[in-house]
Order: C-alpha cells, then sequence, then structure tokens
C-alpha cells in the first residue's frame, strides 16, 4: 500500500528508542524525511544510523534537545524547516511523569508533569501548524497511553496529564480540519519497551512484587495473549500519517490487544 508520503517531513519526538525509534524508522521507510528528537546524542546517533540503513542518509536529522524546556519546540522546528522546508507530520511522545498517587504530588510535581507532557505538546503544535495550514496539509499525531482510558496504578501524573492532551487535540482538531491538518492521539497499551520494563520494575517495588511477575500480569490481561511490538504503533501511526487517513480525525486509538474491557 502506497501511503503517499514519500517527500513529507516528520518530526518524532523521543525518537532514540523504543516506539518513537520505531515510528521514525517506519516513516523513514515510507520515504519521509525524518527529523530525530531527543536528549543523549550519542543515542540519537546510533538511532540515525539505523534509519540510514533503511533510507538517504540525507533524509535523516537529529536534535538533541530537552523537550520540558520552553524554547525547545521552536528550536526542532527551525532545524527541521531549515533542512527540508517545513514541518509536514508531527509525532509528539514523551517520557511519563514519575509514579505515585494523587494526594502525593506537591505543587511542583503537578507543574513539571504539565511541562513535560501537555505543555509540549501545545508548543510543538504551535510552532507547526502555521506551514501546515497555509500548505493545506498536516498530520499531528499525538503518542499518549491506555491511561486515559483506563487508569493504571501509581500513574496517576501520567494519566491526567495525557489526558488534558486528549481535550487539547479534540478542540484543536475541528478548529483546523477544514485547513487539511488532521490531529489524532494513538494509546498504546503493554507494548514491549524499555520504558514498559522500567514503569514495571517500578510498579513491582511499590507493590513488592518480582519484575518478571508484573509483566506476566500485565499479559494475563490482554486477550492476544502477547505484549504489543513497536513494530505494531509504527505501522499504524505511519497510517494516520498518510492521505489515505485523511478522514480519521479527533480521535483517540487505542493499541492495546483487547486489554480495554469498555464497550465504547
Amino acid at each position: 500500500m502506497d501511503l503517499g508520503i514519500a517527500g513529507k517531513t516528520a518530526v518524532v519526538g523521543g525518537s532514540s528508542q523504543g516506539m518513537g525509534l520505531a515510528i521514525a524508522e517506519g516513516l523513514a521507510r515510507e520515504g519521509c524525511n525524518v527529523l530525530l528528537c531527543a536528549r543523549n546524542e550519542a543515542s540519537l546517533q546510533a538511532a540515525r544510523e539505523r534509519l540510514v540503513a533503511v533510507s538517504a542518509p540525507e533524509q535523516v536529522a537529529t536534535i538533541s534537545v530537552d523537550l520540558s524546556l520552553t524554547d525547545s519546540a521552536q528550536r526542532i522546528v527551525k532545524a527541521a524547516t531549515e533542512q527540508w522546508g517545513g514541518v509536514d507530520i508531527l509525532v509528539t511522545n514523551t517520557g511519563g511523569p514519575k509514579p505515585g498517587q494523587p494526594s502525593e504530588f506537591s505543587d511542583d510535581d503537578w507543574d513539571e508533569a504539565y511541562q513535560k507532557v501537555f505543555y509540549n505538546v501545545i508548543r510543538l503544535t504551535r510552532q507547526v501548524l502555521p506551514h501546515m495550514r497555509e500548505q493545506g496539509w498536516g498530520r499531528i499525531i499525538n503518542l499518549l497511553a491506555l491511561s486515559v482510558r483506563q487508569i493504571e496504578d501509581n500513574l496517576s501524573l501520567s494519566s491526567t496529564t495525557r489526558a488534558a492532551v486528549v481535550a487539547f487535540s479534540k478542540n484543536l482538531a475541528e478548529e483546523v480540519a477544514a485547513d487539511g491538518v488532521t490531529i489524532n492521539n494513538v494509546l498504546p497499551g503493554s507494548i514491549h519497551t524499555e520504558r514498559l520494563e522500567q514503569v514495571s520494575r517500578m510498579q513491582a517495588q511499590h507493590f513488592g512484587q518480582n519484575p518478571d511477575d508484573a509483566i506476566a500480569s500485565r499479559v494475563s490481561r490482554i486477550p492476544t495473549g502477547r505484549l504489543g511490538r513497536p513494530e505494531e504503533m509504527a505501522d499504524l501511526v505511519a497510517f494516520l500519517a498518510s492521505d489515505r487517513a485523511g478522514f480519521i480525525n479527533g480521535l483517540s486509538i487505542p493499541l492495546e490487544g483487547g486489554q480495554l474491557r469498555s464497550v465504547l
């Protein structure tokens, strides 16, 4: 299937490893120019080498940024614009805030979490929208978490701040749809990444479990009987970024093997 995005420019947050890297690689395979964004320069270079193996070197660039800082969005979009002329596809993706229960957090904890997750999305979106609207085409995909639909133990900061992104995206999707810009969220469940293993270790420590047992417990709640693969997330995002997904807008799409038990 030709997704029609060869030559488009994509910015992918948190793309030095895990789901972000898989998404970046998937877009590179489709012929996109890809700007990899993360904090660790060494990890970024390793990620770039992986993408160059499936793409042309001039179609892959990196930028080392801390996405929680206020000037990062402007730096990212400036880099992509100078290299390729503008951002056509934005994939936002950040690590989660620290774990804990709602009553445990201070105002500073909440502020830090909103800066990391919510304001990061707003700033990046604000920077890419003018170009997208002017050209009459754009795709914004926010990588969030299943916890915005079904809360998860000890991840209250994450579920709250990511739910705010859902509300923001739904409102904005209605505003910019007539300009050819679509905005959707993807809600990954238990996808087999280093981040999942890290979260499982934290939860196991909090509840006095063995980390392997914590992961096994996750799998036991998934009807397909396995963890998701990062490549499956990449395929979904690539489709949402494509011409073929132009009628999909303002949605939050779970990728979770049937783990959600709600009817709607």
